[in-house]
C-alpha cells in the first residue's frame, strides 16, 4: 500500500521548485546490504549530455534521521502485525494511467497539470519494485519520479526516491532521496488511526514525512469498487529545498495503488518559490 502516498507524491512535486521537466533512467534500490537495478524509459529521451547535474544521495544513515521512523509513536523495527493481517502484494506491472488537473506556480509562471500521467510499474525483483511517474507534458516539460519499494511481511517499506527534471537553459537535474535504512511506511494490518513518521535524506535535503491512514472508504474507479485506505500525509522539507507538502489520498487495499490524491505543495528552492495544486485520480484499477 502507499506507493504513490508516500513515495511518489513527494518526487513528483519536489522538482517544480527548480522548473520542471525530465526523463527517467535508471535508479539503484540501496538502502541495505543487498541492491537492485533497474531502468525505466517512459520515453526515447534520455538524462544525458552537457548541463547534467546529479545530487547525490545520502551515502549513511544519521543518527536520528532515517533510523528514526516510527509506528503509532514507537519504533518501526518493533512493530507487529495485527493476527490474521495479510501483507501487501507488488502491484501488477505494466502502465496505470491517472487522470490530472491543477497547476504549478513558479515565481511568476503557472502552467497547467498535464491532463494524463502514465505510471509504469517494473515487475519485482525479489521483494522490491520500481516505478516511474511520468509527469511531463507534450513538450516534454514537468518530471519524472521514480520509487523503490521493499515488500517483507511486516509492511511495505520505502527504498528510496529519485526525481530527474529539466531546467531549461541550465540544464537537467536529478535529486536522489534514501531512506537508510529503508523505512516502514505502510505497516501490515493498518488500521484507521495509525500513524507513521520517517525521514529520507540526500541532495542537501531532509524530510520529514508524517502518515495519518484515517478511514476506509470505496471508491469507484473505471467502473470497479475499490476498498481503499484514506490517508493524510504531511511532508516537511528542510535544507537546500525548504517548505511542506500536504496530501490527502485514497489507496487501493487490493491492487497496492493509490485511487485518488489531492496534493498542496509550497517550497522554496535556492531562492525560487514554488507552489502546486495538483488532483490526480486512477483511470482504472488494472495496467494497460
Amino acid at each position: 500500500m502507499n506507493r504513490i502516498v508516500v513515495c511518489g507524491a513527494i518526487g513528483a512535486l519536489l522538482l517544480v521548485a527548480c522548473g520542471g521537466g525530465g526523463s527517467a533512467k535508471k535508479t539503484a534500490a540501496t538502502g541495505t546490504s543487498t541492491s537492485t537495478s533497474t531502468s525505466v524509459e517512459p520515453t526515447s529521451t534520455a538524462v544525458t549530455g552537457t548541463g547534467t547535474t546529479v545530487l547525490g544521495k545520502a551515502a549513511a544513515t544519521k543518527s536520528g534521521a532515517s533510523g528514526s521512523a516510527t509506528v503509532n509513536g514507537q519504533p518501526a523495527g518493533k512493530y507487529t502485525p495485527p493476527a490474521g493481517a495479510t501483507p501487501a502484494k507488488p502491484a501488477a506491472p505494466g502502465t496505470y494511467h491517472y487522470n490530472m488537473s491543477g497547476s504549478t506556480t513558479v515565481a511568476s509562471q503557472t502552467s497547467a497539470a498535464p491532463p494524463v500521467t502514465p505510471l509504469i510499474v517494473d515487475p519485482p525483483s525479489g521483494t522490491r519494485q520500481h516505478s516511474a511517474w511520468d509527469q511531463r507534458d507534450a513538450a516534454g516539460n514537468g518530471s519524472v519520479s521514480e520509487t523503490t519499494l521493499d515488500y517483507q511481511p511486516e509492511g511495505v517499506y520505502l527504498v528510496e526516491i529519485k526525481v530527474t527534471a529539466n531546467r531549461g537553459a541550465l540544464g537537467q537535474q536529478t535529486f536522489d532521496f534514501v531512506a537508510n535504512p529503508p523505512a516502514l511506511g505502510a505497516p501490515t494490518g493498518v488500521k484507521p488511526g495509525t500513524t507513521a513518521e520517517f525521514d529520507l535524506a540526500g541532495s542537501g535535503t531532509n524530510i520529514h514525512v508524517h502518515l495519518d491512514f484515517v478511514r476506509t472508504e470505496t471508491l469507484t474507479i473505471g467502473g470497479q469498487n475499490a476498498e481503499t485506505m484514506f490517508a493524510h500525509q504531511v511532508a516537511t522539507f528542510s535544507g537546500a529545498i525548504n517548505g511542506t507538502m500536504t496530501s490527502d489520498s485514497n489507496v487501493s487495499q487490493q491492487y497496492d495503488l493509490y485511487v485518488k490524491d489531492h496534493s498542496v505543495t509550497d517550497l522554496t528552492a535556492y531562492g525560487i518559490k514554488a507552489h502546486t495544486d495538483y488532483t490526480s485520480t486512477l483511470q482504472k484499477l488494472t495496467p494497460d
